[in-house]
């Protein structure tokens, strides 16, 4: 699967711990005012639906976005990328001109972009750490798991997300489950705050590491694909940033 990485980076201190939030809604904003062409201004029944890149990122309801903020929570630096999917790759020069507008109060931004292709490489580790970067926002039971959660689930949940990535419909897989982990993990709070609906909204997810042993092929890919994709739940923001090292013994 190819998608777009577009890097941006600015000299400034990183303002506040999740960026996520602010780079979604600066995004909007810019991105709506570059590509209306709506006399009204309003996306319900416009005409030009099927070629917005701002309706396809913000007001799409019932579908997987194909696109998502990625950063890392505690760095210091104001540096992070936005990675796009799908029929939205189409759109990358006027994301990318609504995004260096929306930061626009930053003198120095530095952007980058390449087209990359998902590849996950034959040799599975025996051993290996998988790190929660940002915090894992998973249902288990129909509630937000916030003390634990199986490898199993979130195998799954990158299985789901990445077909629905490619407009494919959803099929059962069988996943070898005869691996170990150790889990080392802990519930970090987060909370936004939504302007659109004037609320505060919780981000709170899992944070921490798994260490996995004897994980099959399918399930690394699985795992590897998750580095790019996300897992879980507001993904867009930029929650559920998965790092997978192998562990040298």
């Amino acid at each position: 699967m190819l998608y777009i990485q577009q890097r941006y980076k600015i000299s400034t201190k990183k303002p506040y711990l999740f960026i996520g939030s602010k780079l979604r809604g600066v995004l909007g904003y810019a991105l709506k005012d570059e590509v209306c062409i709506n006399p009204s201004f309003k996306c319900e029944g416009c005409f030009a639906i099927s070629e917005c890149a701002f309706y396809q990122m913000y007001e799409k309801q019932n579908s997987t976005h194909n696109y998502r903020f990625n950063f890392k929570l505690y760095e210091n630096k104001y540096k992070f990328s936005l990675l796009l999917f799908g029929e939205l790759q189409k759109h990358k020069d006027v994301v990318s001109k609504a995004m260096i507008s929306a930061l626009k109060e930053y003198k120095d931004i530095k952007f980058k972009e390449k087209i990359k292709e998902l590849k996950v490489k034959k040799n599975v580790p025996k051993k290996l750490k998988i790190i929660f970067e940002t915090p894992l926002r998973i249902k288990k039971n129909n509630r937000f798991a916030t003390r634990n959660i199986d490898l199993l689930d979130i195998l799954l949940s990158i299985h789901r997300r990445y077909l629905e990535l490619q407009n494919k419909s959803y099929k059962k897989i069988d996943i070898d489950t005869k691996y170990k982990v150790e889990k080392k993990l802990h519930f970090e709070d987060l909370v936004r705050r939504s302007n659109k609906q004037n609320t505060k909204m919780n981000m709170g997810g899992l944070m921490g590491e798994l260490i996995v042993e004897n994980i099959s092929k399918e399930s690394y890919r699985l795992l590897k694909i998750g580095e790019i994709i996300g897992v879980g739940k507001n993904c867009v923001f930029g929650l559920g940033k998965i790092k997978v090292e192998a562990i040298d013994e």
